[in-house]
């Protein structure tokens, strides 16, 4: 009778993960468009991407899936800055959102200015 059962609870416990993934990458982008829009920039791509997946154990709670999304977005749109966050049992645990400063040179158009090479020493 078990062997019967197996495959069909095989199938149900893979829908059920397969379901907590879903639902744990849409929290990853709802989170990741509200910290977009509390620092005023904008999420490129619209969505997340899974970069870790491990199991670490919190005290009085068990074992935990926690995961680790990445997500790209842009100060003034000609820019691509890479963030991250994680989530665990539905629950936004870090975030990362560091920018890099302007460009050194600004060029004009598809143009960057070279500096002139200084004189040779032998």
């Amino acid at each position: 009778m078990i062997e019967s059962l197996l495959p069909l609870l095989l199938i149900l416990a893979g829908f059920y993960v397969w379901q907590g993934a879903l639902r744990a990458r849409e929290l990853a982008r709802t989170l990741s468009r509200e910290l977009c829009a509390e620092a005023q920039v904008q999420l490129l791509d619209q969505t997340v991407a899974l970069n870790k997946l491990r199991l670490v154990r919190e005290p009085g709670r068990g074992l935990l899936v926690r995961r680790d999304y990445g997500f790209e977005f842009s100060v003034d749109g000609k820019d691509r800055h890479h963030g991250q966050l994680s989530v665990i049992d539905g629950r936004l645990l870090a975030h990362n959102m560091a920018r890099v400063g302007p460009p050194a040179i600004e060029a004009s158009g598809n143009v960057v200015p070279l500096p002139l090479p200084g004189p040779r020493r032998h």
